[in-house]
């Protein structure tokens, strides 16, 4: 009878053995889903991160570029202007 207990014994330790692999691979596959969800993800967010870093850029240029226009007008209204009337100013 020892052989018989051995051996139920063995077969119980096998099967939980292979229901802990059965955990195991849906764990596995699982992760695999995950993984493959965030690669996509990040993917998306890398793509968004270019398109706002290439808006962020075309900003800068366009504000550079009113800037520009704002200071050449103050250049052009702070330099003297001549007096169209032919008046000198003085009494």
């Amino acid at each position: 009878m020892d052989h018989v207990e051995s051996l139920n014994r063995l077969e119980a330790i096998v099967n939980n053995l292979l229901g802990s692999l059965d955990a195991v691979a849906g764990e596995k596959r699982k992760l695999g889903e995950q993984l493959q969800l965030l690669g996509e993800e990040n993917r998306e967010l890398k793509q968004e991160l270019a398109r706002l870093r290439e808006e962020k850029d075309q900003v800068r240029h366009r504000v550079g570029g009113l800037i520009e226009t704002i200071e050449k007008w103050e250049r052009n209204f702070a330099s003297p202007q001549p007096d169209v009337t032919g008046e000198t100013g003085q009494d």
